[in-house]
């Protein structure tokens, strides 16, 4: 039996429309690439099991500023937190 995939879905704050690989790769910064996404963000990035449906983190929130600018995504079911 094939093991099923977990894919994440990402959005920005207040929107119901996922963020698309261009944006993702736009948003990440410098040295990540377009072919990267969705792969990067699938698998257990959440507690959820199916998935978490994410909301990225702004680039002036306290959290990212801290981490010198990497961009963090927080689930929006069990509010857990993984970087893009």
């Amino acid at each position: 039996m094939a093991e099923s995939k977990i894919v994440n879905v990402v959005y920005y704050p207040g929107q119901t429309t996922p963020l698309t690989p261009k944006q993702l790769t736009k948003e990440a910064g410098v040295g990540i690439m377009e072919s990267e996404f969705p792969a990067r963000i699938e698998g257990n990035q959440c507690d959820c099991t199916d998935g978490g449906f994410f909301t990225l983190l702004p680039a002036n929130h306290p959290d990212v500023i801290s981490s010198g600018g990497k961009r963090y995504m927080e689930c929006r079911v069990c509010k857990q937190r993984s970087h893009l």
